[in-house]
């Protein structure tokens, strides 16, 4: 196909996006708070990628042909429990952290932002400019472009630690922390509940523990062949 044509359709089809209706919306709130549409449009596009993950795991499970039948729901419901729960602590993180972001922000960097250091720069950058002849700048100016220094600051911060909350304190530290208790509940409810409604899965399984098998014997622990003494000594007598 030709170059021209492939970027005639791509076109076509990025216009068609852009005119959806919830494209649509994303631009509105991206307009009135980039960073908190930014944010949400990430944490949304990861939390849609572990669902995803989830119906696959989960798919996966009931019809892998490794797994004993009876087994499989039961894998399968492990892989829904922790699909469920990496979902719910990223989300439940991400609105966690944009509530406390800003006070961390501030408290991180009160001395890079405060009102006497707006007054400094302001008096560092007319000094400099009286000694190089030029037009002072009136307050107000500095003062709007130091605002926007912070805010662009707290933005960058804001979206970094939100997200960092969500991927790896919510995904990474607290699901396998609440994923490993949780399974084996259900593990045993569902047992339960397989014994309750299917006992006859259960009423010829050999619960006895088997004997475990010897060991494979090395050459060189043959020498002895009537005693089988491994005691190196004796091995000596025996054959000198």
């Amino acid at each position: 196909m030709p170059v021209n044509k492939i970027l005639s359709a791509t076109s076509h089809i990025i216009g068609k996006v852009e005119k959806s209706v919830p494209m649509q919306w994303a631009e509105k709130k991206f307009n009135v708070d980039p960073e908190k549409a930014l944010g949400l449009a990430t944490v949304t596009s990861i939390v849609v990628k572990d669902g995803v993950g989830c119906w696959k795991y989960v798919t996966q499970s009931l019809n892998n042909q490794k797994i004993p039948e009876e087994k499989r729901k039961f894998v399968a419901a492990l892989d829904l429990t922790n699909g469920i729960l990496m979902i719910a602590a990223q989300i439940a993180m991400f609105f966690a952290m944009r509530k406390y972001s800003g006070p961390i922000f501030n408290k991180l960097f009160r001395k890079s932002f405060n009102p006497d250091m707006a007054k400094n720069i302001a008096s560092a950058i007319r000094i400099k400019q009286a000694q190089a002849g030029e037009t002072l700048s009136r307050k107000l100016t500095i003062e709007k472009e130091y605002n926007k220094v912070k805010s662009d600051s707290l933005n960058v911060f804001k979206f970094v630690a939100d997200i960092a909350a969500a991927t790896i304190i919510g995904k990474r530290v607290i699901v396998p922390c609440i994923a490993t208790p949780l399974a084996a509940k259900v593990k045993v409810k569902m047992e339960e509940y397989e014994k309750k409604h299917h006992p006859e899965r259960f009423r010829n399984v050999d619960t006895t523990p088997k004997e475990q098998e010897p060991l494979p014997v090395d050459e060189g622990d043959k020498l002895d062949i009537t005693t089988h003494n491994t005691n190196l000594l004796k091995r000596y007598y025996n054959y000198h």
